[in-house]
């Protein structure tokens, strides 16, 4: 029962953290020295554990399957004038659940979970655009030295 247990770490290490669904978001947001452009690139990163054990006869399973799908983000913002900000967002655990059992093999599992929730991913994309637009701005600021109001 021990080697069980051992080979499910070993295949719980070797499945963590698979790029799988990338994604973009183009934006543009007006200032008063210009125009800022701002490119955001993100990739969803799968991460599969093995937990529990198996058993013997007559024995329920503890074997499952946890997994979690988190994003991470770069983005590139222009001034107009041509001067570049670039910074990385990211957002763990978007979604996460479990199943019984073995786990998949990393790059199907991984795959198949990003498109199932692919939804899910680009409404964690859209909120971190949402957040990261204020510090845009503040960086626009500092790069022009005019004060932010407000």
């Amino acid at each position: 029962m021990r080697r069980c247990t051992l080979a499910a770490a070993a295949a719980a290490t070797l499945a963590l953290g698979a790029p799988v669904l990338a994604m973009e978001h183009k934006t543009i947001i007006d200032h008063p020295v210009g125009t800022i452009a701002a490119d955001y690139s993100g990739k969803s990163r799968v991460s599969l554990q093995q937990v529990g054990s198996v058993s013997v006869g007559g024995r329920p399973e503890t074997l499952r399957c946890r997994w979690t799908v988190s994003l991470v983000v770069e983005r590139q913002a222009r001034l107009g004038s041509g001067q570049e900000a670039r910074r990385t967002l990211a957002q763990s655990d978007v979604v996460k659940g479990s199943a019984p059992g073995w786990c998949p093999q990393r790059d199907q599992a991984a795959e198949r979970l990003a498109a199932k929730h692919r939804d899910d991913l680009h409404a964690a994309l859209m909120a971190l655009v949402e957040q990261d637009r204020a510090l845009i701005l503040a960086e626009a600021d500092r790069m022009r030295g005019t004060p932010r109001e407000g």
